[in-house]
């Protein structure tokens, strides 16, 4: 079981870097052609001034919610569609290898 969470754990680590770079691309695309979604500003969102815009949750909510919505559909980038399947596809497959991989390591724990 060991084995199989580690190799849940290496599928996820291999896709991280795919996400975010699928991430903050889809996010330059968004704020060139709808800089209203990719700006959304929270009420806790002084807590992230200083960081990279991408690093708060409302603005990373926000373009997930773009690439999975039909709003990467209506962009005029021919690679918005690309980078939105990328983040689809990372997320569909990473979260529930980690998931997977925390769950394996919990039942095992002594």
């Amino acid at each position: 079981m060991l084995l199989i969470a580690t190799v849940l754990v290496a599928v996820g680590a291999l896709i991280t870097p795919f996400y975010f770079h699928a991430l903050v691309r889809f996010r330059r695309i968004l704020l060139a052609e709808r800089p209203v979604i990719a700006d959304r500003r929270g009420s806790l969102s002084f807590f992230y001034i200083g960081m990279h815009k991408i690093a708060d949750l409302n603005v990373g909510a926000a373009i997930v919610g773009a690439a999975f919505g039909p709003i990467a559909r209506e962009l005029k980038d021919p690679n918005a569609i690309r980078y939105a399947r990328r983040i689809r596809l990372s997320l569909l497959v990473g979260v529930p290898a980690y998931l997977m991989a925390f769950a394996i390591m919990i039942a095992g724990a002594p």
